[in-house]
């Protein structure tokens, strides 16, 4: 659970980031909380506003002042019958009992922003869409993109809406992005964080050997998503992070494959891809099993390499080196497996070597987004960091596609692997599938 205590001093830091870049003295950071759902679903907060101020009320807005570091929360009133239908919200209504629930200095209604960022010289507010539920800042500009190719779309999303409202109503007020600095923040995580970022990570895990019990012929995809999405919310979570990718076979040279909705066949690997959101914190694993519990000579030969790899990096990993460096000491340690390995037929050599150069086996940072904001490519890795190691082996000449994904956090000495839990040595995968046969 994240503090009142830990969210005012990321509120404090970020003023004090502000500072060091001579922002004005009547400069104020503006942050937009999400509205409610168009949809019968829980509300969840944008995670900027939620890292910065834990309040769960639609159309909330945090405005923080440079000068003198105070915090300004503007919330709407919850009517009555709202009230009486789905429960207290923190609102206007109650300005002391939300000053207490989430550690800001005022709170406000909603009505009293446009005079508060009136004469102010600027406003930093994040140029970038809010992170909902199930959303990364890379889907949600893919979206943005799509949209505005639409000739019958094009339509500003919200966050656009709203940069257009504040430059319209503030002419005067200069307008910054704030974004790559709440980015930052984010991108090292606490103590706090780190706890929640475990729970996520053993819920993933145990829903990735829950569907491999689960699997075998005649089994479909969705059935083996049901079971993980059974043990997350079981464990607390609120569902799944990212729509799971369960990919038999052929689909599973689809990357991004999302249909779920095919039979799992005799003699097909199956690639699972999934994590729970546990309090907005994310989680992100991978593995690939054979559907009728064996894995089969070549599967053996081209996914038994990948795991090699994958554990490679997890030797190697550790703080003061970028992720570059560790990328370059693990394709020397595997150019040897690959001089000694007596490939079944040349394309698989040649994959395999492809592989050493292939330069995102180090993925993208994990927190409040399973592909979270901030950038830790070029910089040196320093405890805190939580990221992805996703190897993979790609066979365009037949269309296979393999990897395996942990999520881990930067120590002291090394690292922490958060999804530890699922097995990756492939007897051990084996075992776990019989247990459900048992």
């Amino acid at each position: 659970m994240i503090t009142i205590e830990e969210r005012a001093g990321r509120r404090r830091r970020l003023i004090e980031a502000l500072r060091r870049e001579d922002a004005p003295t009547d400069g104020v950071a503006l942050v937009q909380g999400a509205p409610k759902p168009s949809i019968h679903g829980r509300f969840r907060q944008f995670n900027d506003f939620g890292y910065l101020c834990g309040v769960d009320t639609p159309h909330a807005y945090l405005a923080l002042d440079v000068h003198d570091g105070s915090s300004h929360l503007f919330l709407p009133y919850q009517a009555p019958d709202l009230r009486e239908r789905e429960g207290p919200l923190a609102s206007a209504a109650d300005p002391e009992g939300a000053r207490r629930s989430t550690g800001v200095d005022e709170v406000h209604g909603i009505e009293r922003l446009a005079s508060f960022l009136e004469r102010r010289r600027v406003v930093w507010t994040p140029m970038r869409a809010g992170e909902g539920a199930m959303q990364s800042w890379d889907t949600l500009q893919r979206a943005a993109q799509e949209r505005v190719s639409d000739p019958w779309d094009g339509r500003p999303d919200r966050h656009r809406w709203f940069v257009r409202q504040l430059r319209e109503r503030l002419p005067q007020t200069c307008l910054r992005d704030l974004a790559p600095f709440v980015d930052e923040l984010r991108l090292i995580k606490s103590e706090g964080e780190i706890a929640l970022l475990r729970r996520a990570g053993r819920l993933a895990a145990d829903g990735l050997v829950a569907a491999m019990r689960r699997t075998r012929p005649g089994v479909a995809e969705y059935q083996l998503e049901a079971e993980l999405r059974y043990v997350y919310l079981d464990g607390g979570a609120r569902d799944v992070a990212y729509r799971a990718i369960v990919a038999g076979g052929d689909n599973a040279w689809y990357g991004h494959y999302d249909r779920n909705d095919a039979v799992l066949a005799d003699g097909d690997l199956v690639l699972v891809d999934c994590g729970p959101d546990y309090q907005d914190y994310a989680s992100d694993i991978t593995r690939i099993w054979p559907v009728n519990g064996r894995y089969s000579d070549l599967q053996r030969e081209l996914y038994g390499f990948i795991v090699a790899y994958h554990e490679a990096f997890l030797r190697l990993l550790r703080p003061g080196v970028t992720r570059e460096r560790v990328q370059e000491e693990a394709a020397a340690e595997m150019v040897h497996v690959v001089e000694r390995t007596r490939f079944s037929h040349p394309i698989y050599e040649q994959a395999a070597r492809r592989a050493l150069v292939f330069p995102h086996h180090l993925s993208h940072p994990v927190g409040m987004a399973v592909h979270d904001v901030g950038h830790y490519r070029g910089r040196r890795m320093e405890p805190g960091l939580v990221i992805t190691v996703d190897p993979q082996l790609i066979i365009p000449e037949e269309r296979r596609y393999l990897r395996v994904e942990d999520t881990v956090v930067i120590t002291e000495d090394g690292i922490e692997n958060l999804t530890a839990a699922a097995p990756l040595d492939l007897d051990a995968t084996e075992a776990v599938i019989a247990q459900g046969r048992g």
